[in-house]
């Protein structure tokens, strides 16, 4: 099969001479104005298809709805990189710089508006919106509809209420790596798809090496206990970093801060982080930047990276802590080997509790907000307990929860290797 020449030369403006086989179905079908959900490898160029079938309908707009800002700021630059009309909405945008690019999508200069779900609450967006000649509306990273709409994000929820208030249904093309099988109808019906053609690819990552490390420590204080696991770290970004990049996520921004005042005293001029707290917006901008530039080469980082940054070199991903759940396990280390290279996945976690304290004071304080939203995320918690402490290949768990059957198992992960020995 192959695609339209329109969408070919789309396809050459962002810089790819021919499509990956996986992508050629779904650009066809967005093309043609049919709905599509896309399940695809994170890595797999699922922003390419978008871009692609966005910028061969140049006449007309296409809304692309993001979670996260950093999400944003990497898509935009590098659409602007290939000198294509893209814009973004923020809580770092003035009222002035809102008004041009609101007054640039009513002129129809603008191909690509990027937006969190919360913009689209916004009457003055919504006004604009009702008198724009809109061809698509993407929702990337759609998981978040049912991850984060029900716990603290309820702006997620409304998606497909903004989409009912246009003159005319735009194409709605939601993506994700990490969609489960019982997600999938609430997706649909939450965001008024229309007969939505489900495109599923293989999500395997052959590239990715998956480690998991007990880093359970016998010393009294959790000071010492800490200090134990930040060697643990160090020896793993000595063994394995080599002239790519390093990304670490720890569940706090307080354990990033921590990270990163001593990990830039052992590689000076080389760490950068990311976090919500880190105020004010252009500081927090800059340091995503030197990370996204290569400027600096270890990035320590809350969830807020987690889905859909394309830093191509990625080498190593450590979890310092264990993630709240296995969906964004699943989307950070979606973020390694994007060059195609090998590239290592550690996941750390301990038997002392002190990942369970951090997170029961988490679930705690949205207990307060929502008994329902606790529980969930106990639930996503206990989903990530079993994962840790599964003896089967960690590729093949992965795989499950995502709800692809997977008989072949990687080979390399610790349980994986014994039993291939084993059976030799």
């Amino acid at each position: 099969m192959d695609i339209k020449r329109h969408l070919k030369s789309a396809l050459k403006q962002l810089g790819f001479d021919k499509p990956r086989k996986a992508q050629i179905i779904p650009m066809n079908t967005l093309d043609a104005e049919q709905d599509a959900i896309v399940i695809a490898a994170t890595g797999s160029g699922k922003q390419v298809i978008y871009e692609t079938v966005g910028l061969a309908h140049s006449d007309k707009l296409t809304i692309v709805i993001e979670p996260l800002l950093a999400l944003i700021y990497n898509q935009v630059q590098t659409l602007q990189a290939h000198d294509i009309p893209a814009d973004y909405i923020d809580m770092t945008r003035s009222k002035k710089d809102i008004s041009k690019i609101l007054n640039k999508v009513r002129k129809g200069k603008l191909n690509f508006l990027y937006v969190t779900p919360e913009q689209l609450q916004n009457h003055s967006f919504i006004e604009t919106m009702q008198h724009s000649d809109i061809f698509m509306v993407v929702i990337d990273e759609c998981h978040s509809i049912t991850e984060w709409g029900y716990t603290f994000r309820d702006a997620y929820l409304h998606i497909g209420d903004f989409i009912g208030k246009l003159k005319h249904k735009p194409v709605i093309c939601a993506c994700s790596a990490t969609i489960s099988a019982d997600s999938l109808n609430i997706i649909h019906d939450s965001l008024h798809m229309d007969k939505p053609a489900v495109l599923r690819s293989d999500l395997r990552r052959d590239n990715l090496i998956l480690l998991k490390k007990d880093v359970t420590c016998n010393k009294k204080t959790l000071e010492e206990r800490l200090e134990f696991r930040i060697k643990k770290l160090c020896k793993l970004i000595d063994k394995y970093h080599k002239d790519g990049s390093v990304l670490i996520f720890a569940q706090t921004t307080t354990y990033v801060d921590a990270l990163y005042n001593i990990l830039e005293e052992i590689y000076p001029g080389d760490v950068t982080r990311y976090h919500s707290r880190i105020k004010p917006e252009r500081r927090k901008k800059q340091l995503l930047f030197d990370f996204l530039q290569g400027k600096r080469k270890i990035m320590i980082a809350t969830s807020a990276f987690s889905m859909g940054i394309d830093v191509a070199d990625i080498e190593l991903v450590v979890h310092f802590n264990a993630p709240i759940s296995m969906t964004d396990y699943i989307q950070q280390i979606g973020r390694a080997g994007r060059d195609g290279r090998k590239a290592h996945c550690v996941l750390f976690y301990d038997q002392n509790g002190d990942d369970d304290t951090v997170s029961d004071s988490f679930i705690k304080k949205v207990k307060k907000q929502s008994a329902k939203a606790a529980k969930t995320i106990k639930t996503k918690r206990k989903q990530v307990h079993d994962f840790i402490h599964s003896d089967n290949c960690m590729v093949s768990d992965i795989l499950e929860y995502q709800g692809q059957h997977e008989v072949k198992t990687c080979k390399r992960y610790t349980a994986c290797a014994q039993k291939r020995r084993n059976s030799k």
